[in-house]
């Protein structure tokens, strides 16, 4: 699907429209062949934009013929081949704006042309936003994941083995994140030089400033892998505790009633014992038994 937006200064709505002129931003979304070819004869790169549909496309800029090829990721998606990201490319040409992406982006576009009042003739500032707006999504799932991960974690002797299953999921969402936010950041620190995309001032204090959200983004998902990391030994020690105890507690009852078992086995022989015709010798085996048996494992919980 291919729609054309729109919107000037005079006009700063982004609304949608029926033709192509020049400072258009092209929205494409899982494009069909016929819109391939239609992208192509718009000066889109045939390669790069193969690159930017497949579903494990790493994040980098190209610059190519008088275009500038910008591909990062969105977090959460409901594509069939990524569980957490999917990619999108920006393609910045002289009379357009163009973004390609395999996926439907509803959720993150509609949003964006319903909040942003800016004009899509100034294509680099456009852009900017758009890069904005996906920091945006990046936060809130991250600040999800971290409100999330500190209900599951607020007592770690309560962990379960589904909750540890919880963090390993939320473990391969950040690394997913992180395997997009990195290079998305070098990208950008790319475009600072000036030779990809030309940028005035306040083009350049946008980027400065994306990519210190970038980095800071980075960080708080390496803190809350970190966090995952330190959780998951923390139940792994609980759990070695918890084995250790029993095991402990076992080997005290074993070696609690190895003297009665012996007893019972000495005087189950069919043997001649001493006191065997007494009437009395059951009880007093009996009672021996349990003497002994509460003597050693008293002594032995008391030695820990």
């Amino acid at each position: 699907m291919i729609t054309y937006l729109r919107s000037t200064h005079h006009k700063p709505q982004i609304k949608q429209t029926d033709a192509l002129q020049p400072g258009t931003w092209v929205r494409s979304e899982r494009p069909n062949e016929d819109e391939k070819k239609l992208l192509i004869k718009f000066g889109v790169d045939a390669d790069l934009m193969a690159d930017a549909l497949d579903p494990h496309e790493v994040p980098r800029v190209e610059l190519e013929d008088g275009w500038t090829y910008f591909i990062t990721r969105l977090p959460d998606t409901d594509d069939d081949f990524n569980d957490y990201t999917t990619p999108v490319l920006f393609a910045l040409g002289d009379k357009y704006l163009i973004t390609v992406s395999r996926d439907s982006l509803g959720r993150l576009w509609q949003p964006f042309i319903d909040a942003v009042q800016a004009p899509t003739t100034q294509q680099t500032k456009l852009f900017m936003l758009q890069l904005e707006a996906i920091v945006r999504q990046y936060q809130t799932r991250v600040a999800s994941i971290n409100r999330q991960m500190r209900a599951t974690t607020s007592d770690v002797r309560s962990l379960t083995s589904k909750d540890i299953m919880t963090l390993t999921e939320y473990e391969r969402k950040l690394n997913d994140y992180l395997d997009a936010l990195q290079p998305t950041n070098t990208a950008l620190e790319k475009m600072l030089g000036g030779k990809i995309l030309r940028l005035y001032e306040d083009d350049k204090d946008l980027v400065e400033d994306l990519s210190i959200e970038f980095e800071q983004l980075i960080a708080r998902c390496k803190s809350l892998l970190r966090t995952i990391t330190n959780v998951r030994d923390s139940y792994r020690a609980v759990m070695d505790t918890r084995l250790n105890e029993t095991i402990r507690l076992l080997t005290v009852v074993t070696l609690t009633f190895t003297v009665p078992t012996m007893f019972a086995g000495l005087y189950g022989m069919n043997v001649d014992l001493p006191g065997e015709n007494s009437p009395y010798m059951f009880w007093v085996v009996v009672a021996a038994s349990f003497v002994v048996a509460g003597s050693l494992g008293l002594y032995f919980l008391r030695k820990k």
